[in-house]
């Protein structure tokens, strides 16, 4: 169905991005929805999916982006009017695609067979059963299989000058193409405030590609760590990366206790960041280690990683 011809019943999504992530064996489905120039108020989609499919184990909404993170597998739906109207009956993870089945009454039928269909990254749509009005609608949509890589970095500023954030987004923003390597998150964290080492307000910053094979992840860290050696301010600037978006619970666990905690003893926090798959990157020192790996276990808890200690209380871990 072609965009300029569709009946003014149907509302097409904006985008729609698959991602995988091998070891945990998950999917990050990301949904971009609304008007493209300004702010979507609404979490229809966040709220009803994991209430309406056991496949979804989590959702939540960033903007006018709902974010569902799926098993793979198939599960039989049981959708009721208002309750229950929408939810994701198929999940399937193929060498270079990953297929969606959705199954939705009403609008969430109409969204189901045609509204995603219509969005910018699907390859593929198939009508299962026809959508409108009262009718069980059941569509299935194919999307490329994307890859997600964490990067996070700390320590590039001095006293006089320079912003971790920035640097950090700016090489970010060159590497995006659009296609295979995609800019995706980017997290700002604020670390143990009371640090004798920092330079001003203690912040370290990760950021999130979706990328599509090996190539594409081995650029995007050669560039960062090329670029940021190249503008760096610091002398300790370290780098650290981690392939998928479901974390160890040691890397968050020890990204909650350095948030939280002063810890100095780098080479203890490197070694727990090794043994769980985490890949270390001394720019210009070591220093930047704790920061980064602080960064990494918080890229989607926006709210914890800005708040203060006095805010919370958590265990000492390390």
């Amino acid at each position: 169905m072609k965009k300029n011809n569709y009946p003014k019943w149907i509302m097409s999504y904006n985008e729609i991005l698959g991602i995988y992530d091998r070891q945990a064996n998950a999917v990050m489905l990301v949904e971009d929805y609304g008007p493209k120039n300004g702010f979507f108020v609404e979490a229809w989609r966040s709220y009803h999916f994991p209430k309406t499919s056991e496949l979804v184990k989590k959702s939540y909404r960033e903007g006018n982006k709902t974010i569902l993170i799926i098993s793979p597998g198939k599960t039989k739906l049981k959708l009721i009017p208002s309750f229950s109207p929408i939810g994701i009956s198929e999940c399937r993870v193929k060498k270079e695609d990953i297929e969606i089945t959705y199954e939705g009454l009403g609008g969430g039928g109409v969204n189901a067979c045609y509204s995603r269909g219509m969005a910018k990254g699907v390859k593929k749509t198939i009508v299962l059963q026809e959508a409108g009005g009262r009718k069980h609608g059941k569509g299935k949509i194919v999307l490329p299989k994307y890859e997600f890589l964490l990067l996070a970095g700390d320590d590039t500023d001095n006293k006089e000058e320079g912003a971790t954030y920035a640097l950090m987004h700016n090489i970010a923003e060159d590497l995006d193409n659009g296609n295979n390597i995609r800019y995706l998150t980017h997290g700002n964290v604020q670390l143990y405030p009371y640090n004798p080492y920092k330079t001003s307000n203690c912040f370290s910053t990760v950021i999130g590609f979706a990328y599509r094979n090996k190539a594409d992840k081995n650029k995007i860290i050669e560039t960062f760590k090329k670029e940021l050696k190249k503008y760096t301010l610091s002398n300790e600037t370290a780098m650290v990366a981690y392939n998928g978006f479901v974390l160890p619970k040691a890397i968050i666990d020890l990204s909650y206790a350095l948030k939280f905690h002063f810890f100095d003893d780098i080479e203890k926090v490197k070694k727990i960041a090794l043994e769980n798959r985490v890949e270390v990157y001394e720019i210009t020192g070591k220093r930047g280690i704790i920061g980064s790996v602080g960064a990494l276990g918080l890229f989607d808890n926006p709210e914890v990683a800005s708040g203060l200690p006095e805010q919370y209380i958590h265990p000492h871990y390390l």
